[in-house]
């Protein structure tokens, strides 16, 4: 496995590990966290519940896109790099933009600058590429023997981490490509916590939706809340260069290696609800549409109907397998067969046909084909042709009731 990290740090890692050298200290556990336009107070609450005895290496990437109308961005981050270095007890320069800090009162920091011209990122890859260079020298690093354990926690500068964050990957070998932790939104009144309500019901709504369908890529993606294995990490050729979605993507490809863990029943990480628009979607994109409604109750939800011929959907495809051949059937129902032909499955599956010799082999391609990539585009396509519902309409549908499960309710009855 070690050799999934030689090729991709030499293959397909950025610039930057060229020029990581190995350092005096060495640390149990690594941390990936991009900033842009944060405060320099951000970084300890983000570790302000973490025992600051434990053995921690911090890799901030302070990143500006290439693009004068973002100036706020630049000046900012250059105020939060002045204030990190000018509180550091020691500033040894790594490389041309990489710098290592140490501080008393916090872990050591490995700052990566792509603030400066000619460092700073692409729009388009934005975030993507921000996680990416960390968690790329976080492998080198690895490779060195700086780093103890093989996985890459990631977060946000919006998060507050639970006291046994690092304690999550000790009992585990390499079973799983990663861990995804469960979250709450901390919300400064009650109006944005109204909005993050929707929101937090739209996220977790899909998740119940698709695991009552039958889908197997069960957790709910997001950036701040995922551990890397850092072997899975490197097969898969790591974060994808997108300016939103990068954790999507990037679960979607480990998820088919080795399954995803989905920590449900641990202290859960706090994040800090925002406005935003430095990305096209997500939280704070989100939570600034509902902003803009004339009336909350206007925000629109999947109707339930899409989870039911989701889990048709998923029913059929399992069942193609059948008296020991794969039988290739039209759906019986018009929504599954409209479907059916706009995935063009006929032609995809006749040519994996005959390397398809057993039910377990069909089974394997049918997670492998239908992702999660592709269970979105199915519940899209669905939703098309379905009228959406509010909140109110939707707790009260009957489809809804079988598509909720414990967890989903557990968390509308604590915000009801």
């Amino acid at each position: 496995m070690k050799d999934n990290i030689e090729k991709y740090l030499s293959e397909y890692a950025e610039q930057e590990v060229n020029q990581v050298k190995g350092l005096n200290e060495n640390y149990d556990h690594v941390i990936v966290i991009p900033i842009c336009y944060e405060s320099y107070e951000s970084i300890n609450t983000i570790f302000s519940k973490i025992d600051k005895s434990i053995s921690v290496l911090v890799i901030l990437v302070v990143n500006s896109p290439k693009n004068l109308k973002h100036k706020k961005y630049f000046d900012a981050n250059n105020r939060f790099i002045n204030r990190l270095e000018v509180e550091s007890i020691s500033c040894n320069t790594i490389s041309t933009n990489c710098k290592l800090l140490r501080y008393i009162d916090k872990f050591d920091i490995y700052l990566v600058n792509k603030n400066s011209v000619g460092q700073q990122i692409d729009e388009k890859q934005g975030v993507g590429l921000a996680r990416k260079i960390g968690c790329d020298i976080a492998l080198k690093l690895y490779q060195k023997g700086n780093i103890k354990l093989p996985w890459i926690y990631s977060t946000d500068a919006d998060v507050m981490l639970p006291r046994n964050y690092f304690s999550q990957v000790h009992q585990l070998k390499n079973d799983h490509s990663a861990i995804v932790l469960d979250f709450e939104h901390v919300c400064v009144n009650e109006s944005m916590k109204k909005m993050q309500y929707l929101y937090d019901l739209k996220l977790r709504y899909y998740h119940a939706g698709i695991v009552y369908a039958g889908s197997q890529y069960d957790y709910i993606p997001l950036g701040s809340t995922l551990i890397a294995n850092m072997y899975y990490y490197a097969q898969v050729r790591g974060f994808p260069k997108k300016n939103a979605g990068e954790d999507f993507y990037l679960l979607n490809k480990l998820a088919k290696i080795k399954p995803i863990l989905y920590l449900k029943n641990v202290p859960k990480l706090k994040i800090t609800s925002r406005f935003s628009n430095r990305v096209p979607f997500g939280t704070g994109p989100a939570l600034t549409k509902i902003k803009e409604l004339d009336n909350i109750n206007d925000y629109l939800f999947y109707n339930p109907q899409c989870f039911e011929l989701l889990r048709k959907w998923i029913e059929f495809l399992n069942n193609m397998w059948r008296d020991d051949q794969l039988i290739f059937d039209q759906p019986e129902s018009k929504e599954l067969t409209s479907l059916f032909h706009w995935f063009n499955c006929h032609v995809v599956f006749d040519k994996s046909k005959k390397q398809i010799t057993s039910k377990d082999r069909w089974q394997q391609f049918v997670y492998q084909w239908f992702d999660a990539f592709k269970t979105l585009k199915a519940v899209h396509y669905f939703d098309r042709n379905l009228t959406r519902v509010n909140n109110k309409e939707l707790l009260k549908s009957r489809v809804f009731a079988k598509v909720t499960n414990h967890s989903l309710q557990e968390f509308i009855e604590r915000n009801d």
